[in-house]
């Protein structure tokens, strides 16, 4: 299943290793809806979201360099995400498969493909998030007992992470490794509540917007949806983009 916005085309296309960024993933939408303070936003506790596909755009600035872009955005639970960056026209440039711990990158214009662990990616620059991506996207389902609230607990990951609630619904995380990550513009969508915009900041002070825009909840997708398909690919290791 594609958007039904997906094939319209997206106005600017990303430097090529910024389009590879979109995650999760990955938020503002546009500038005439506005979103009710999270103390106002009606919820069923624990409501969560077992599938998503949206629009989406990602903005990237470390010291010296920016960037931003466009693409689509395809997640299902536990741990299966898609991203297809589109040109002007509405070709595709590029797609992003995850996997669990599983990333494969396509270069789809020049007939490659890059696939490994997440662990092999970068450390630094605009390829950074995807180290953390199940990390970014794994937030809290909205629970009423937890009211306003900040945390300190060990993380599904098994690391020591510190984490802001208002309302019941997680605000910021942040754990040595990863970083620091923001989540806003809550809204009740299909009714689940779950954030529209993540800002995240790396441990190197680097910082991604992630933004959604229309996105819609538990659809279903075609067969394959999250399996790439290398058979007319060249495929590296996923270390080669270091």
């Amino acid at each position: 299943m594609l958007h039904r916005k997906a094939q319209k085309g997206l106005q600017g296309v990303m430097p090529v290793r910024l389009m590879l960024l979109v995650f999760l993933m990955s938020l503002v939408l546009s500038g005439c809806q506005s979103f009710r303070p999270h103390t106002e936003i009606p919820f069923i506790n624990g409501a969560i979201a077992e599938s998503l596909s949206s629009n989406a755009s990602v903005s990237f600035v470390s010291s010296g360099k920016s960037a931003s872009g466009n693409g689509f955005f395809m997640y299902r639970k536990p741990d299966q995400m898609r991203m297809v960056v589109l040109s002007p026209f509405g070709s595709v440039l590029q797609e992003v498969y995850v996997s669990g711990e599983a990333v494969t990158i396509i270069d789809t214009g020049n007939g490659i493909a890059f696939s490994g662990s997440y662990r092999d990616l970068p450390e630094k620059g605009d390829l950074t998030a995807w180290r953390y991506v199940n990390w970014l996207i794994d937030v809290d389902p909205p629970d009423v007992t937890r009211g306003t609230a900040v945390v300190e607990r060990v993380n599904k990951f098994g690391e020591p992470e510190k984490a802001q609630f208002v309302n019941g619904m997680l605000i910021s995380k942040s754990t040595a490794a990863a970083g620091f990550v923001h989540y806003d513009s809550y809204t009740e969508v299909q009714g689940v509540v779950f954030p529209l915009e993540i800002r995240y900041e790396t441990v190197a002070k680097e910082k991604f917007i992630i933004r959604l825009d229309d996105p819609e909840l538990n659809g279903s997708f075609a067969d394959g949806a999250f399996m790439p398909n290398l058979s007319k690919l060249r495929v590296y290791p996923l270390s080669a983009l270091q």
